[in-house]
């Protein structure tokens, strides 16, 4: 995109807007080895965690976005008064690169990741006209080393679902655990360099529990005739619709 404009006070005002976008983005179906399912014939209950142990090769998904998006900008004053001197142009420029990075990986039925970073770059041009060999070599310079780096950011993320629902004596019980880590990067300004740059992270460890009592009781034949409803038959309901007329009755 460009714009220019020029009026008596102006010889010249242009702003140029580059921007060039690239996103790829890959799927793929969720595919786990069991090597073991087949090789164990016993259907005993001891033996499902090995029985269903599995894992996946392959990423689940994988996205990246890279956008270059570049500002020129010339201005240039008239010599209104006529003196025998030029003016010169004033240049404002701002290039930019960003990069976005995410992957979500299935290792196993039970354990999952997810992984995402940004990364935000400046790529620094000679000031003035690019009109040179030696301006273009130092441009495309910066750009062959992905510009310099000013700001960083990732967030990983990793759940597991624990298998005590494949031992007999825990399968009421469900527990997962997560983990959640961050981490910030960001550099210094060029005019306090010496301050160092900021750099911050977190992390955040998390248990979820849950226990299914009924499926506990009904382990114990006592307990489970105790929690079980009964049925009624069609000779109890007319045994208590008989006694519920009598009783009507002798009210």
């Amino acid at each position: 995109n460009r714009s220019f404009k020029r009026n008596p006070l102006l010889e010249k005002d242009e702003l140029v807007e580059q921007r060039l976008g690239l996103g790829y983005n890959y799927t793929i179906k969720t595919k786990f080895i069991e090597p073991f399912k087949k090789m164990i014939k016993s259907k005993s209950k001891w033996l499902m965690p090995i029985k269903d142990f599995n894992f996946n090769l392959l990423p689940s998904s994988f996205s990246f976005r890279t956008d270059l998006h570049r500002l020129i900008g010339e201005t240039k004053v008239r010599n209104i008064d006529g003196g025998p001197y030029e003016i010169p142009s004033t240049f404002y420029k701002n290039f930019t690169w960003d990069r976005t990075y995410n992957l979500r990986w299935e290792l196993t039925r039970s354990l999952s990741f997810n992984y995402t970073a940004n990364n935000q770059s400046r790529i620094d041009e000679p000031y003035g006209k690019i009109d040179s060999k030696s301006k273009r070599d130092t441009l495309w310079d910066n750009i062959s080393r992905f510009g310099r780096n000013t700001y960083f950011t990732q967030t990983l993320n990793a759940t597991y679902t624990l298998p005590t629902q494949k031992f007999p004596f825990l399968d009421w019980t469900r527990a997962t655990a997560s983990y959640t880590s961050t981490y910030n990067w960001t550099a210094a300004s060029r005019l306090a360099y010496n301050q160092g740059n900021i750099i911050a992270n977190t992390q955040q460890k998390q248990i979820n529990g849950e226990f299914t009592f009924s499926q506990l009781y009904n382990k114990w034949r006592l307990l489970k005739a105790i929690n079980t409803p009964k049925v009624l038959t069609r000779d109890d309901m007319m045994k208590n619709a008989a006694s519920g007329m009598q009783s009507k009755g002798g009210a």
